[in-house]
């Protein structure tokens, strides 16, 4: 869930943000189209006032565990890295992050530059996800890559990425093993959502090595 708010937060403040000239912002506004955002946000309203296991969830993501997975996770090098690109190509990423770290009670982070399953945390992403448009989403992320500079070195970028970072933290933080273990005790079938098909075919199709990227994935959450 907090994945979710993170995402949406970041694509509601870059559609506010986006400046005047074409760049990055733009690129992700044309997803933001595509995307029910009304929809979305009814839905999480709603599991958050009535269903138990997702306020449970909530107060999780307030407590002491959450907070230290947090601090470790934006401390990370390669993180701070991409938080500073997308700064850099206009996305005010700092900010949005602070929304989210704001409502949760959680440290703010200091730029250094300027069958749907009902009910629970699982209920919550399926039908979030059933909800989205994959074909559309698909066809536009396509469609970026041949003819926006800017989404394209941001791939680049993201393909550079330091997986490595991801998996020392799993290895040596109880904290996030203990929230791992959190979202092994919701049922949220986390198979499902890492190997979404459509999407892993797009990447395999631009010489990504995705396979190698789901066993990194698989590695840091301890699905293997």
């Amino acid at each position: 869930m907090k994945l979710a708010v993170v995402v949406i937060a970041c694509l509601v403040a870059t559609v506010a943000c986006a400046p005047t000239q074409r760049a990055l912002t733009d690129d992700f506004d044309d997803f933001v189209g595509l995307l029910p955002l009304d929809d979305l946000l009814s839905l999480a309203m709603r599991y958050l006032l009535t269903d138990k296991e997702v306020q449970q969830v909530m107060l999780y993501l307030q407590g002491d565990e959450f907070a230290s997975v947090w601090d470790q996770f934006f401390a990370l090098s390669a993180v701070r890295d991409l938080l500073n690109y997308l700064e850099d190509a206009g996305v005010p990423a700092y900010d949005s992050l602070n929304a989210v770290a704001d409502f949760l009670g959680l440290t703010p982070l200091k730029p250094t530059i300027r069958s749907l399953r009902s009910g629970g945390l699982n209920g919550l992403l399926e039908e979030a996800l059933a909800m989205l448009p994959h074909e559309e989403l698909e066809a536009m992320f396509e469609e970026k890559l041949k003819t926006s500079p800017e989404f394209k070195a941001l791939f680049e970028k993201l393909q550079k990425f330091d997986h490595k970072q991801l998996r020392d933290l799993y290895e040596n933080s109880a904290e996030v093993q203990g929230m791992i273990q959190k979202l092994r005790d919701h049922g949220v079938d986390v198979d499902h959502i890492v190997e979404v098909q459509g999407m892993i075919q797009k990447l395999r199709d631009h010489g990504v090595d995705v396979d190698h990227i789901v066993e990194v994935v698989k590695d840091f959450f301890g699905w293997n």
